[in-house]
């Protein structure tokens, strides 16, 4: 942080017009965040921060979002039994970075929570890199919490281990909606009750004037495990649940697009459950605890209508591997080519009616006493567990239509990020030597030999912040360093065009975006292992 304040502040002395940071301790954040307004950026320095910090009537814009930012693990907001430790009211494009809150395990109190105090609403907020510990008091207490119509929110890289419920987004009785959210590269481990909850949306409660009324909510390259301290009996839960979308009217075509998750252990409920419509693809399942695989199940009376599953690898040695029960008839069912293992009598199982079974097609199943046949470690030791296909792995077999998936984000490319061909059944493409991330309880990377461009792929190898950007953004890559002079990069408009070749200052990882013209751009990044996109940044064009 002194580095990127230095450099701003040279900046400033050349003459550059760029927005100058705000920089907060302790003993006076409370009035500075008060005061911030579009395009602001708050430094938060290292310290403990005893007060709640409340983002009341907080409003940016697209293109000045405005942005808080902390030392990371440094930056430590604590909990206070008065109230939830970061509560948000009124609030909209505004951006939380890099801080930790620990609850101090005091029950019934949120480290970030959306209030559900009447009137209130949040839209545009991005929580990212925020770590949250000390939450385990109750099953009630939530590390991120919405309780008031949400929408067009991104949750990304952020760590909460132990807590009552990791996140629960929307309200218990279906009137507050979480809409067309973004879910990616987090860590939840531990919780009490669920990883995660998306409660169900009734007809009508997208009602707010300007909300956001159709889209879709991705839940992308996220860890989710109960393998300690989960509750049994009554309050035992699914590591991710996710509620319909309303019956009717504004919403009812939204769909849960979950790729690329790794579930890992639940000993009495299955690891994923969910209603509505669903596409389920390229995640890795794996349930050696006694629970169950995943469920498309009937919650709150509402039955699974378009379910898209294919190319999962599930692993449910005690119970079942993937489950339909009860879905309505009226739509469309797709289990494709997914690799399940388990003792089961039925590792694949159809419960009830609405099941065309003439679309549950190219899917391999085996007891558990084969998988190494087809896999190289499929025990439950995350030590040496590797369920990449061994050499010459019967998961290889004829190509498998993919008609039914096109419209899906990333379909094509399997939970590494590797290209598919389509003959491979299961998570992964391709056998012998896992090119990519060992399955592990940390947060997800996307890395490895394969080199492709993808604007649907962002991954934490490198992380660009403020985005949207105005005048200058960071660029910042894995282990907390910054821009690698060995890279190179092209600044690219909307249209495709390369505008510019920058080349980002290597101690800070700052490139000045004064000058563009007004409108969208992305950034491309060369390395030697990859092609990486970003998702779009805005320059105001603010000389």
């Amino acid at each position: 942080m002194k580095q990127l304040f230095l450099l701003i502040c040279v900046l400033l002395l050349q003459g550059k017009n760029i927005a100058q940071p705000i920089h907060a301790t302790p003993a006076d954040y409370s009035a500075k965040v008060a005061d911030l307004i579009a395009g602001d950026t708050l430094l938060l320095s290292p310290g403990i921060y005893s007060s709640q910090l409340k983002i009341f009537d907080l409003v940016g814009t697209p293109q000045s979002p405005i942005v808080i930012i902390g030392d990371g693990d440094a930056t430590v907001f604590t909990g206070n039994a008065c109230c939830n430790t970061v509560s948000i009211k009124m609030s909209a494009y505004v951006e939380l970075h890099d801080f930790s809150i620990d609850g101090k395990s005091i029950p019934y109190i949120d480290a970030i929570k959306a209030e559900g105090t009447a009137g209130n609403w949040a839209h545009h907020m991005t929580i990212a890199g925020i770590h949250i510990i000390g939450h385990g008091g109750d099953q009630q207490t939530v590390g991120i919490s919405t309780k008031c119509p949400t929408w067009d929110w991104v949750i990304k890289h952020c760590h909460i281990v132990g807590a009552g419920t990791g996140m629960y987004l929307g309200n218990s009785d279906g009137t507050a909606p979480f809409v067309n959210g973004l879910i990616e590269y987090n860590l939840v481990i531990n919780t009490l009750g669920y990883n995660m909850q998306i409660k169900h949306q009734n007809v009508g409660s997208r009602n707010i004037p300007g909300m956001t009324l159709n889209g879709k909510t991705i839940i992308r390259h996220n860890v989710w495990s109960k393998s300690d301290n989960a509750n049994s009996g009554g309050n035992a839960r699914p590591n991710l649940l996710v509620g319909n979308f309303p019956a009717s009217g504004d919403g009812a075509n939204d769909v849960y697009e979950i790729y690329g998750n790794f579930f890992w252990q639940n000993p009495v409920e299955s690891l994923f459950q969910g209603t509505g419509n669903i596409s389920f693809y390229n995640n890795i399942c794996l349930n050696h605890a006694g629970g169950g695989g995943i469920s498309f199940q009937s919650h709150n009376g509402f039955q699974p209508r378009n379910i898209h599953v294919f190319h999962n690898t599930v692993i449910s040695d005690q119970s079942w591997g993937i489950r339909l029960m009860d879905t309505d008839p009226a739509y469309q069912k797709y289990i494709y080519g997914n690799a399940v293992f388990s003792d089961h009598a039925t590792p694949i199982r159809i419960v009830g009616s609405g099941i065309n079974t003439a679309l549950l097609s190219e899917n391999v199943s085996a007891p558990m006493m084969n998988t190494n046949t087809f896999v190289h470690d499929g025990t439950s030791d995350l030590n040496t567990i590797n369920v990449f296909p061994v050499l010459n792995s019967p998961l290889k077999g004829s190509i498998i239509p993919n008609d039914p998936f096109l419209t899906f984000t990333a379909f094509q490319h399997d939970f590494n990020g590797t290209d598919r061909d389509w003959t491979y059944r299961g998570a992964y493409h391709g056998d012998g030597n896992n090119p990519g991330w060992h399955l592990a309880l940390e947060e997800k990377t996307l890395s490895g030999p394969p080199v492709h461009t993808d604007d649907q792929h962002p991954s934490h190898f490198f992380t660009i912040y403020p985005n949207p950007a105005s005048h200058f953004i960071f660029l910042k890559t894995t282990d907390d360093a910054y821009w690698n002079p060995l890279h190179s990069l092209q600044l690219i408009d909307a249209h495709g065009r390369v505008i510019h070749t920058p080349q980002p200052d290597p101690s800070s990882g700052y490139l000045d975006l004064a000058g563009l013209p007004q409108g969208i751009y992305f950034i491309r990044i060369y390395t030697p292992e990859r092609i990486w996109q970003s998702p779009l940044i805005i320059a105001n064009g603010v000389e």
